[in-house]
């Protein structure tokens, strides 16, 4: 799991630069760190004042990793959660109990054409700091809240959720708008994604526990909203 592998490098980091270094960096970029680190060092007893020192760096990397997802014991309902709203908004998750949300935009090049490489960027509103924009950090791209598209024809792209692979999604244009749109099928039917919302029942704050993930659709057919729930 990825966070226990970052605690076991913060645990064993070299002061605060190194320690977030592990937190923000990409994974490949801190297995070279480590692989070049332990060809520049030897296995060496750790002074007892080094392992009190890295025991409060600890506590500090976790405080500022708890910061960006604070656990509420109260659940919310997604009818209660802010709704954002963009030209370029696609979709958006949100999970119990977690107001900040993140949002799916198009990603256009500067001449205005969509970006085909990498067509959706995801970034964070952060409800609770004046609904201020963030990037998504590299492991949350990685292993939490990226996307993985693929073109699979003109103006069409397969689109997956890295936490959640099994549902392909598509992005294309709509006959009745021209605008770009994500889909799912369900039963032979697109339906059109406009909401994700996790709920989260116990668990950590390092490894919580989803109870379901909630699609909100529209039937592309009849306008209607359908509420299509996946168990974990």
């Amino acid at each position: 799991m990825v966070y226990r592998d970052m605690l076991q490098d913060i645990k064993q980091s070299d002061g605060l630069k190194e320690l977030l270094f592990f937190i923000f960096a990409s994974p490949s970029k801190v297995y070279k760190h480590k692989a070049n680190k332990n060809l520049r060092q030897s296995k060496a007893a750790v002074p007892l004042g080094k392992r009190l020192l890295r025991s409060i760096l600890i506590i500090l990397a976790m405080l500022l990793l708890l910061s960006q997802s604070t656990f509420a014991q109260k659940q919310v309902e997604p009818e209660n959660l802010p709704t954002p709203k963009g030209s370029n908004l696609l979709f958006f998750l949100q999970r119990d109990p977690d107001a900040n949300t993140v949002v799916y935009e198009l990603n256009y090049n500067s001449d205005g054409t969509l970006y085909r490489n990498n067509p959706i960027k995801g970034s964070w509103i952060r409800y609770e700091e004046a609904q201020k924009f963030k990037e998504l950090t590299s492991i949350e791209k990685k292993f939490a809240y990226g996307i993985k598209s693929r073109p699979i024809g003109e103006d069409e792209y397969e689109i997956r959720l890295v936490a959640y692979k099994k549902m392909p999604m598509y992005l294309r244009k709509s006959e009745t708008d021209q605008k770009y749109h994500i889909y799912i099928k369900d039963e032979g039917k697109n339906l059109l994604l406009k909401r994700v919302f996790v709920r989260v029942n116990g668990g950590s704050f390092w490894f919580p526990k989803i109870q379901y993930i909630d699609l909100i659709t529209t039937n592309c057919a009849t306008g209607i909203e359908i509420l299509k729930r996946i168990r974990t």
